[in-house]
């Protein structure tokens, strides 16, 4: 009995995340002064981190003594930091935004605004330094609106280091990315996706953009 107790002690230990808050590194006009909470969860051995940038309106509630999240895609994506279901070879950070992005609005035009982009930058290099990891920047849906401007956010100001790939789950019909790309880029749709909002064929167009593209299906 007490070495399943102990197994199962050592499972819950690990599964548990932290809720860390992350002021904006920069102050801007019409900027809120909330820091954004992001939960994290940490894997073995990491050798990469991947920050998560939700879709939707872009907030998830988060409190701030929270350990975890029951929504199936969260804890997909926790699976990736725990050894016994996949590699855990990567940390995986959720990011919450402390105000709706874009309410009742047909295009999320807020997650183009300094406010959102300096919060995604605050966030990469918060756990760059925390972590000393190689940060991919995921977006989903909506999300994949973050990814496209943060992309063009970095690039005029000269920060495309600051993230080493991107990777863009069923991103909405508007999201592009301009040559040239400097990292690597991993597109992931679902051919029958029912929202018409977010149509495989328009990820496609997206992913041409790459040097180097390579298309593989999986049934």
């Amino acid at each position: 009995m007490k070495k399943i107790f102990i197994l199962l002690l050592l499972i819950a230990t690990h599964i548990q995340a932290q809720i860390i808050p992350i002021q904006p590194i920069e102050k801007c006009f019409l900027c809120n002064s909330s820091p954004s909470l992001t939960m994290y969860w940490q894997g073995k051995d990491s050798k990469a981190l991947i920050i998560f940038i939700p879709g939707g309106e872009g907030r998830i509630g988060f409190k701030e003594d929270q350990i975890d999240h029951p929504y199936y895609f969260f804890q997909m994506l926790k699976r990736l930091t725990n050894p016994s279901l996949t590699s855990g070879k990567y940390d995986v950070v959720l990011l919450d935004s402390p105000t709706e992005l874009s309410p009742n609005q047909y295009y999320p035009s807020a997650r183009a605004a300094s406010d959102h982009l300096i919060r995604i930058e605050s966030t990469i290099r918060y756990y760059k330094e925390k972590t000393g990891l190689p940060i991919w920047l995921m977006g989903h849906s909506n999300g994949g609106i973050s990814l496209t401007e943060f992309f063009k956010y970095s690039k005029k100001n000269n920060k495309t280091d600051l993230i080493s790939g991107m990777i863009a789950s069923g991103i909405r019909n508007e999201s592009y990315f301009e040559a040239p790309i400097n990292f690597p880029m991993l597109f992931i749709h679902h051919e029958k996706d029912g929202c018409s909002h977010t149509q495989s064929h328009a990820s496609l167009e997206a992913s041409k953009a790459i040097d180097g593209f390579l298309l593989k299906i999986y049934p």
